[in-house]
């Protein structure tokens, strides 16, 4: 058995890949694909437009009406916000923890221009109209403009060899929002 690291940052893809790797006896591969997906990332980020004031985007974990969330620092959907050139709203905002239950004063205060969820949490929400409904959201620029980014979990949360694919992504429904 063989327990790696589970932090989630942009600068820890490479060790995680390496780790992996060595685990299995590849060091060699692994070295590899650690130093293409380190320089993918870097120019996936080189792609991205600039803005000033940049961008502030929140990341919420929606689960119905039981489990709402809004990340803030350490959560990795932080790292994930830098890496698209943004600013975190929940880091920004202050929060303290990687994820805080949303109220409406902290989305108020987080004041995002841009909302980016999991599409099973916005379908565990009825979609956007559901989201409207949330306290909070509709006072934010991002609820007032329904610039709502979804996207599959699938590599959302984990930072691996597909990391460049997930920045691409965020980047392009975030600015083609």
């Amino acid at each position: 058995m063989v327990f790696f690291n589970p932090a989630r940052t942009l600068d820890g893809v490479a060790d995680q890949i390496r780790a992996v790797a060595n685990a299995l006896g590849v060091n060699a591969a692994g070295e590899d694909l650690a130093n293409r997906i380190t320089g993918d990332i870097k120019d996936v980020r080189a792609e991205i437009p600039e803005t000033d004031p940049p961008l502030r985007i929140a990341f919420l974990y929606l689960r119905g009406t039981g489990t709402q969330l809004i990340a803030g620092p350490g959560s990795g959907a932080d790292e994930l916000i830098t890496a698209v050139g943004a600013e975190c709203a929940g880091t920004a905002a202050g929060l303290a923890n990687p994820v805080t239950p949303i109220t409406s004063e902290a989305l108020i205060d987080a004041s995002p221009d841009v909302l980016i969820l999991m599409q099973s949490g916005l379908d565990s929400v009825r979609g956007v109209d559901g989201l409207l409904t949330i306290p909070g959201i509709k006072q934010t620029p991002a609820g007032r403009d329904a610039r709502i980014v979804t996207l599959d979990e699938t590599g959302m949360l984990s930072f691996g060899p597909r990391t460049p694919d997930t920045i691409r992504a965020v980047a392009a429904a975030t600015y083609e929002s």
